[in-house]
């Protein structure tokens, strides 16, 4: 009888503290999903303001002013999100220029200014290097599975690069190198790295024939055959879609539905890509 009591009352101490996980998790669930749409609230205002000029730019500083509640209870204050704002189009200019796209000389210079009386110009004089680096051995467009391995590696790099960048900015005492760390180490950072490369794989869905036109390297642009390119873009999506090692903790739930709803897009955005293809072929 006391070892049956004894399993009993085990049984029970089991049960209680299941119980009590699964409602610490479902609270703070609530409490970061409360946390993201304070943050998209507060985002929204700058959608109609001068900088930056993007709603993607915007969510990206709605995502990290999210991170920064989380970690710190507290919002971004106003002058590190304009000092964000800024550094998003400028990272947008610089690498328009690298794509020999159109960047207007005046607004990379004014861009600068608003950085450097930030007072953060060494840390963006460091990113302009790493990034032309990067850009400067970016590969070439066309070829078989090894290219397309390359122009992955080379575009997350430039995604943890710009990520890495925000990171440093956002924290203040953090060197470029340890931001752009965080991003692989840290599960939020990571999340939300993996969300990045998902949009960016849907924009080169998007963009396919612009990109090929331009001679410049994506996910579809990487393989000199259609097809082949379209297949290894949807396995490159479904690993950034896999986030099972990370752990489950509730203040991530808002940043794993993000990326759930981006991968989805995702998905969608590679089968409409297969779809214009076949279109393409029946004419």
């Amino acid at each position: 009888m006391p070892r049956v009591n004894s399993t009993l009352q085990q049984n029970r101490l089991l049960t209680i503290h299941t119980i009590y996980e699964r409602w610490h998790t479902f609270c703070a669930r609530c409490s970061s999903t409360l946390i993201a749409v304070r943050s998209l609230l507060r985002g929204l205002p700058l959608c109609i303001s001068s900088r930056p000029r993007t709603p993607l730019r915007v969510l990206c500083i709605v995502a990290f002013d999210t991170l920064h509640q989380l970690r710190n209870t507290k919002s971004l204050p106003k002058y590190k999100v304009r000092t964000l704002s800024t550094l998003l189009d400028l990272g947008a200019c610089v690498n328009a220029s690298f794509d020999n796209k159109r960047c207007c000389p005046v607004e990379y210079q004014e861009t600068r200014r608003l950085l450097r009386e930030a007072g953060i110009d060494s840390l963006v004089d460091e990113y302009l290097q790493r990034l032309k680096d990067l850009e400067h051995r970016r590969p070439l467009p066309g070829g078989d599975d090894s290219r397309f391995h390359e122009i992955r590696c080379y575009r997350e790099a430039v995604a943890r690069l710009s990520l890495g960048m925000v990171a440093a900015t956002v924290n203040g005492n953090q060197s470029l190198g340890e931001g752009i760390r965080a991003t692989a180490c840290d599960a939020d950072l990571n999340i939300l790295w993996r969300t990045v490369m998902q949009c960016q794989l849907i924009d080169d869905v998007l963009d396919y024939t612009k990109d090929r036109s331009g001679g410049l390297p994506s996910f579809l642009t990487a393989t000199t055959l259609l097809p082949q390119g379209l297949e290894f873009t949807r396995r490159a999506a479904l690993g950034y879609a896999d986030i099972r090692a990370i752990s489950r903790t509730g203040n991530l739930f808002p940043m794993r539905a993000a990326l759930f709803l981006v991968s989805l897009c995702a998905k969608l955005a590679i089968y409409w890509g297969r779809l214009r293809q076949l279109t393409t072929l029946a004419r």
